[in-house]
């Protein structure tokens, strides 16, 4: 359990740090920019560790690189809607529902994930009775019809047995 913690800390700090790379990209800075910026605050060795996701960022460092790209500290810290998050959810294999599991649903949380899978195997032409395979998008469009990040739904499914990550 330990080890599955520090391993998820880990890949946040990367998502982070992934985010602060975009962000600065996006204003077409170079690191060496930042810096000067920062008024000598940061070193390029450091904001490229950050970046990396070789290094945490304190609260302290968080408030000034928000500053510096005029973003809210909470909003680099904010990952689950960035879509670099949303591909990390299936990094590990593909998302399979076990449909024989729907049943442990109650019916009102069942019927619109019965009906998009109904789509989907429709769609794919698949007669799958035990098994269905579904991609982040898929994921990600069930979320916005439980209103739920796509995070919070996958831990649910896969705790009522519903969804299995392999």
């Amino acid at each position: 359990m330990e080890q599955e913690y520090e391993e998820r800390e880990r890949r946040y700090v990367e998502l982070v740090g992934e985010k602060l790379r975009r962000l600065r990209q996006d204003r077409s800075l170079s690191l060496q920019e930042v810096c000067d910026r920062s008024g000598g605050s940061f070193v390029v060795s450091t904001l490229s560790a950050y970046e990396r996701g070789k290094r945490s960022l304190s609260l302290e460092r968080l408030y000034e690189l928000a500053a510096i790209y005029g973003q809210s500290p909470m909003s680099l810290l904010d990952i689950e809607d960035d879509p670099e998050f949303q591909r990390t959810l299936t990094r590990n294999g593909p998302l399979r529902i076990r449909l024989e599991n729907l049943e442990r649903l109650a019916p009102e949380e069942r019927r619109p994930l019965e009906t998009y899978l109904g789509f989907l195997r429709q769609l794919r032409n698949d007669p799958a009775r035990e098994m269905l395979t579904i991609r982040k998008d898929d994921l990600a469009y069930l979320s916005g019809l439980y209103g739920v990040r796509p995070q919070a739904l996958k831990e649910y499914l896969e705790r009522e047995g519903i969804l299995q990550n392999q």
